[in-house]
């Protein structure tokens, strides 16, 4: 895994992060406040021989007390120094105090350190000294006597403990910092792991690993409390308002409409699965297209659970059922909508039958009549993995974009929508990504390139250019 790509795992999952360092936060603390305060104190004996007067015998004395000091540091942890030491006044040890008693020897001196640890400071201090005190009468009850009959080691206390201002245990900035640690450690790892789980289609990258076809379109999260009705109206120099302008033209360069056929192009607009948000890119796109000028419908043929009517405020007794019902023409219940001169035909009455009438020579009929009147035809259409009527329609319109929506549709939904559509070699024609997080725009010409989008293309077609054309041209061109 590359940095940058380790970056933007982090960055995705952030909050896993978060909630690791206030867990480890939270434990560091809680142990800090709940663990026993412990005091530690300190007294220090010096051993000195107690013979010797020439060179040659203080050296060789020097020599012997070196060799014996270590014994020493280790009698003071046994219970010939301890058992006597926990009777004084000022211990009053209940237990023995060999848990709590180390003794060390200072390097390259005959210094003896004598370390008393308790919940009491002025005990541990109490501990420490009587300690020193038994470990001097023992060091003179043990020691070689010299010729007049006197210990020849002594050892004297030249710093007795004092009493401890500062528990040396918890150490709470030290914990704190070490679950601060720890939680970001955990938070890391888990955030990995989640993204090695995770099987959306989060980005174009698993788009690329799942199928060839191309990403047209990468719509941004709309902002809370927008408007149920088009963003391109509503906030035309939004970010999303723009997003839908890249789709707008990127279909140029897709192949979207078939050559073959003269009049206006018919897109369909599905999804994997229900809730990713199809109603509302088609009603954006559309509205997107119209702002050119050019002559645009918008169809609702989800007959399940059409959305456009209410989204936008139209009425939708009657609507596209009504029609291939052959209980009324198109002009008549077409309806227009916004500024822009977009027509909108609802669904209209829910069906018992939508895919046997999506699938009816009236509503081919009803789309070539649409071709003819109108520059583009957005068709909304149902998923295409719980019913059948995207693949049924995908062979009636020019070109099919196929929506996933990068917080819902998982990798084996999105693959299970393309096979399914490809099965009815549905021309799709590239894959719309919604709801992906984007920084919102900060360029301060962003209100006039809304504007200068917005702006009617001039009315004649552009000819087509003498070499095999990618894709249609004069995207926003009136039909002659």
């Amino acid at each position: 895994m590359s940095l940058s790509v380790f970056l933007g795992t982090l960055r995705r999952r952030w909050s896993l992060l978060l909630a690791g360092v206030l867990v480890g936060l939270t434990v560091a603390g809680i142990g800090s406040l709940t663990a026993e305060r412990l005091y530690t104190a300190e007294s220090r004996l010096f051993f000195a021989l107690e013979s010797g007067n020439s060179a040659g015998d203080l050296a060789q004395g020097s020599n012997y007390l070196q060799g014996q000091v270590t014994s020493f540091a280790l009698l003071a942890e046994t219970p010939t120094v301890l058992g006597p030491a926990g009777e004084a006044p000022d211990v009053a040890a209940t237990g023995s105090l060999a848990g709590q008693v180390t003794a060390t020897v200072v390097p390259d001196t005959v210094i003896v350190a004598i370390t008393a640890t308790d919940p009491s400071a002025d005990r541990a201090a109490a501990i420490a000294n009587a300690v020193a005190t038994q470990l001097e009468r023992a060091v003179l009850d043990l020691s070689p006597v010299g010729e007049d009959g006197s210990p020849s080691v002594r050892a004297d206390t030249v710093a007795p403990a004092s009493v401890p201002s500062a528990p040396v245990s918890p150490r709470t900035s030290l914990n704190l910092a070490v679950g601060q640690l720890a939680g970001l450690l955990a938070g890391c790892v888990a955030a990995l792991l989640r993204d090695r789980l995770d099987n959306r289609v989060r980005d174009t990258g698993v788009v690329a690993e799942l199928t060839s076809l191309p990403v047209v379109g990468s719509i941004p999260t709309r902002p809370a409390g927008s408007t149920p009705g088009a963003v391109v109206d509503a906030d035309p120099s939004g970010v999303v308002a723009e997003a839908f302008r890249q789709l707008r033209t990127n279909l140029q360069f897709v192949g979207v409409g078939d050559g073959d056929r003269e009049g206006g192009r018919v897109t369909a607009i599905t999804s994997s699965r229900p809730g990713e948000g199809k109603s509302t890119v088609a009603v954006d796109l559309a509205a997107a297209l119209a702002e050119t000028g050019a002559r645009v419908l918008l169809v609702d043929a989800d007959l399940r659970r059409p959305a456009i009517a209410e989204r936008l405020g139209l009425e939708g007794a009657a609507g596209l059922t009504t029609v291939l019902l052959g209980r009324a023409g198109l002009p008549d219940l077409v309806q227009e909508w916004g500024t822009s001169g977009l027509h909108v035909l609802t669904a209209g009455p829910v069906p018992p039958n939508p895919s046997e009438l999506l699938g009816s020579p009236a509503m081919r009929r009803l789309l070539e009549a649409a071709r003819e009147e109108y520059d583009h035809v957005v068709v909304d259409t149902a998923p295409v993995l719980p019913v059948a009527d995207a693949a049924i329609l995908s062979r009636s319109v020019d070109g099919v974009l196929l929506l996933a929506n990068v917080t819902r549709v998982r990798r084996a939904q999105l693959t299970e929508a393309l096979r399914s559509l490809a099965q009815v070699e549905a021309g799709v024609q590239g894959v719309v990504l919604n709801q992906v997080h984007r920084e919102a725009d900060v360029y301060g010409y962003a209100a006039d390139a809304a504007a200068e989008a917005r702006r009617p293309l001039p009315a004649a077609r552009v000819p087509a250019p003498a070499a095999e054309p990618v894709g249609p041209v004069g995207v926003g061109a009136r039909k002659k």
